[in-house]
C-alpha cells in the first residue's frame, strides 16, 4: 500500500469509513492488498481512475476457492516439511536443469529429465531377515541427453531450473495459493503504458468516531445562569496496517444505510435439469426490504450517573480553576481555556448528514488513536432541577439547560462539567440540532424527595342509542399526584417530566410550560422545608357497545340518573324494558298453566281408571257420582287453560311485535 497512502478518511457512526488513496505509480499493473474482512466492501464500492489521464484497463483478485478446491488441477503440490523432496518427486518426467555440489565447492549442472527418487526404508536383508540400519540417503534419479542415467544424494542438490513451462506455471500458482491462505488479500489493478496519477476510493469496515464533551462553566452571582465554554474532541482508531501521515480527516454526524453484501464468495448455483422439450418456469423476482430508524432531534434526557453528587465536591486548598490563587497571579478565565486548544474544522449540512471537516492534517501512527477538537464554542445556561420517575425516582437531578446556538449538529457523546473550578458530574449530550435545548443532568438533588401517587379510575363520557345497542364511550383516567418535599433551606423549582404517551390527553391539568416530541414538562414552586402538591390527569377514550337485551331497570335508572341520557331515550328504554318484562310474564304464566294442564291429565287418567272398577249401583254407585263430577270440574279447568293459553299465545306476539317495533325505532342520540 506504500505507493497509495491515504489521503482523505471520512468515517461514520455505524461501522464503515470511505477512505481516499492517491500516488504516483509507474508501469501497467498495481498491487493494492486488504483485509480479508474487508474485500466484501472493497469489491462493492471501489472506484479507481488515473488524474494523469492514463486507463484503467482492468482490476483483478484470485477467486476464492479453498486450498484443496483451488489445487485440485494443478501437477505441483509440496507439503509443509518435505517441499524438495514432494518438487522433485512431482517434476518427474519434466525437463529440468539441476546444480549439485558432489564434493564440497564444485558445483555441476545436471540437465535432463527427471525420473524419480529412491527412499530406502532404513533397513536391508540379512539372510531370512531385515534388520534396521542407523541411517539411509535418498537418491535423485535423473535422464540425462545422451541417454545416461545419473543417480546422486538428494542432499547435494543446490538448485532447481524447471524447464517445462506447465510445471513452472504450476508451481507458482501453488505459491499464489499458499499466499492466499492468509489474512490479506490482493487485488490487482491493469493499467495503460506510462506514468499515472492513481486515486483509489473504496469503503471499508472502521471502528465508529466517538465524540467526547467538555463543559467548563462560570457561575453568575445567582447560581441559577452562567456562562461555559463548550468543547468537543473526536476521537477515532487507526485500524489500518499503515501509519497515517497528514491525512485530511471527516467525522460525519448521521447514518447511512450499509450492509455486508457477499461479492467475494464464488459461487456457482444450482441449475435445474431441463429435458428435451421442457420448459422451467422462472421463479419470483423479490427485493430485499430495509428498516430505517428516522434520528429523533429532540432534546432528550440520559440518565444522571448513579455515583454524582448533590453539593459541589469539596475545594482543594488554593481554591477553584476560575479562581485567584494568589494575590500575585490573576484568575484563569474562560478565554484562557478556550486558547489553550485551537479548532481548525469546518463543518456542513449535508442534508441528513452533518460533517466535522477537520482541516488541519491529521498524522497517527499505525495501532493508535487521536483526538482533535472539533467545536470550542461559548454559551450561556441555566440551572434547573428536572424530575421523572421513569427516569430516576425520588429525586430530581441537577442539570445544566443550554441552547445549541453553535450552529452545529450535535454528535451523541459524554461530557464532563466543571463549574467554577470544582468537579459537578457527568451527563450525555444528546444528537442535537441547532437551536435545540440541551439539558445536562450531571448530580442528584438529594435536598429535594418526590414521590407519586397513582390512580386509575374508568369515567362514562356519554351513551347512544343504535340498533339493537347501546353504545358507550369511557375515558380511562390516570392520575399522578406528586408530593414534593424541598429540605433545604431554599425555593426550589421543579421541572416535573412525565411521558407523552399515544391516545392518552391530558385534562384538569395545567398547560405544560414546554414539550418536546415525547415528553411534556410543567415548572412547579416548592418553598423552602415545605411539600408542594401537583396534580397531573390524562385520559383515553375507549368505545365498546351493548346489547339492548341485556339491559335491566337498575342500570336503566343508574344512566338517568347520571343524566347519560335523555327523557326521550329513557322512555323508549323504560317502554321496551316494561314490553320485555310482559313477555317474560306471560311466558311464565304460559309455563304454569302447561304444568297445571299436565297434572290434570295425569288426575284424570286416575279418576278413569278407578270408574272402571266401581258399580253402577249399590254403596259404589255414590262414590262413581263423585268421581263423575271431579271428572267434569278437570275438563271445564282444561278448556279455561287452552284459552288463556291462546290469549297468552296472541299477547306475546303482540308484545314481541311491539318490541321490534321499539328497537327498531332506536337510534336517536342520547
Amino acid at each position: 500500500m506504500a505507493a497509495l497512502p491515504v489521503r482523505q478518511m471520512v468515517l461514520y457512526k455505524h461501522g464503515v469509513g470511505f477512505f481516499v488513496r492517491e500516488g504516483a505509480v509507474s508501469g501497467t499493473e498495481l498491487a493494492v492488498t486488504f483485509r480479508r474482512d474487508e474485500i466484501n466492501d472493497i469489491l462493492k464500492s471501489l472506484v479507481v481512475f488515473d488524474k494523469a489521464g492514463g486507463q484503467v484497463l482492468g482490476i483483478h483478485y484470485q477467486t476464492p476457492m479453498d486450498k484443496a478446491a483451488r489445487l485440485e488441477n494443478s501437477s505441483i503440490r509440496l507439503s509443509d516439511k518435505s517441499s524438495l523432496r514432494d518438487l522433485i518427486k512431482q517434476l518427474r518426467g519434466r525437463r529440468v536443469e539441476l546444480t549439485i555440489e558432489p564434493t564440497t565447492g564444485t558445483l555441476e549442472v545436471v540437465v535432463g529429465r527427471v525420473i524419480g527418487i529412491d527412499e530406502p526404508d532404513g533397513s536391508a536383508l540379512i539372510g531370512n531377515a531385515r534388520i534396521a540400519m542407523p541411517t539411509h540417503t535418498i537418491y535423485v534419479h535423473a535422464l540425462l541427453d545422451d541417454g545416461r542415467t545419473r543417480i546422486f544424494p538428494l542432499d547435494v542438490l543446490r538448485g532447481v531450473k524447471i524447464s517445462d513451462p506447465l510445471a513452472g506455471d504450476d508451481l507458482s500458482y501453488f505459491l499464489d495459493t499458499s499466499v492466499a491462505e492468509d489474512a490479506r488479500r490482493t487485488v490487482n489493478i491493469r493499467l495503460s503504458e506510462g506514468d499515472h496519477q492513481i486515486a483509489v476510493y473504496y469503503v471499508a469496515p472502521s471502528p465508529t468516531w466517538r465524540v467526547s464533551y467538555r463543559i467548563v462553566a462560570e457561575a453568575a452571582e445567582d447560581k441559577q445562569t452562567g456562562k461555559a465554554l463548550l468543547q468537543s474532541w473526536g476521537l477515532f482508531d487507526n485500524r489500518l496496517e499503515e501509519d497515517l501521515s497528514d491525512v485530511q480527516v471527516t467525522l460525519v454526524a448521521g447514518q447511512p444505510i450499509s450492509f455486508i453484501y457477499d461479492l467475494y464468495a464464488s459461487r456457482i448455483p444450482e441449475r435445474p435439469v431441463v429435458q428435451d422439450e421442457s420448459r422451467v418456469a422462472p421463479g419470483p423476482i423479490e427485493f430485499a426490504s430495509t428498516n430505517t430508524r428516522p434520528v429523533d432531534d429532540a432534546v432528550r434526557f440520559a440518565p444522571a450517573p448513579a455515583m454524582a453528587m448533590a453539593a459541589p465536591a469539596p475545594k482543594a486548598a488554593g481554591g477553584g480553576l476560575m479562581r485567584r490563587l494568589d494575590a500575585r497571579e490573576r484568575a484563569i478565565t474562560l478565554d484562557d481555556v478556550a486558547a489553550a486548544v485551537v479548532t481548525n474544522t469546518e463543518t456542513r449540512d449535508a442534508g441528513e448528514f452533518f460533517q466535522y471537516e477537520i482541516q488541519t492534517p491529521v498524522s497517527v501512527m499505525r495501532g493508535e488513536s487521536a483526538l482533535v477538537p472539533i467545536i470550542s464554542v461559548n454559551v450561556e445556561y441555566n440551572r434547573e432541577l428536572l424530575y421523572n420517575g421513569d427516569k430516576f425516582p425520588k429525586n430530581p437531578v441537577a442539570s445544566l439547560r443550554f441552547r445549541n446556538t453553535t450552529g452545529l449538529t450535535l454528535e451523541r457523546g459524554p461530557v464532563t462539567v466543571v463549574e467554577d473550578g470544582d468537579y459537578k458530574g457527568e451527563a450525555v449530550i444528546a444528537f442535537t440540532k441547532d437551536g435545540r435545548s440541551v439539558y445536562l443532568p450531571y448530580a442528584i438533588e438529594l435536598g429535594v424527595q418526590v414521590r407519586e401517587d397513582l390512580t386509575q379510575t374508568t369515567e362514562v363520557a356519554r351513551l347512544a342509542l343504535k340498533d339493537a345497542y347501546i353504545l358507550h364511550e369511557e375515558y380511562r383516567v390516570k392520575t399522578v399526584v406528586y408530593h414534593i418535599l424541598n429540605t433545604s433551606s431554599q425555593d426550589k423549582i421543579i421541572t416535573v417530566e412525565a411521558p407523552k404517551q399515544t391516545s392518552w390527553e391530558p385534562f384538569d391539568t395545567a398547560a405544560a410550560d414546554a414539550e418536546t416530541l415525547n415528553e411534556r414538562r410543567w415548572r412547579v414552586t416548592v418553598p423552602a422545608r415545605q411539600t408542594t402538591v401537583f396534580t397531573r390527569k390524562e385520559r383515553m377514550l375507549t368505545h365498546w357497545q351493548e346489547d339492548v337485551m341485556s339491559l335491566d331497570y337498575q342500570n336503566l335508572q343508574r344512566f338517568f340518573e347520571n343524566r347519560w341520557l335523555d327523557q326521550a331515550a329513557y322512555d323508549r328504554l323504560s317502554e321496551l324494558l316494561d314490553t320485555r318484562a310482559a313477555i317474560s310474564r306471560a311466558h311464565d304464566e304460559q309455563n304454569k298453566l302447561n304444568d297445571e294442564r299436565a297434572r290434570i291429565y295425569e288426575q284424570q287418567n286416575q279418576l278413569r281408571a278407578n270408574l272402571t272398577t266401581l258399580q253402577a249401583t249399590g254403596k259404589e254407585a255414590a262414590l262413581r257420582d263423585r268421581m263423575l263430577d271431579q271428572l267434569t270440574q278437570t275438563q271445564d279447568r282444561l278448556e279455561q287453560i287452552e284459552v288463556r293459553l291462546g290469549a297468552l299465545t296472541q299477547e306475546i306476539a303482540e308484545s314481541e311485535a311491539k318490541l321490534k317495533q321499539i328497537v327498531a325505532g332506536l337510534g336517536a342520540k342520547a
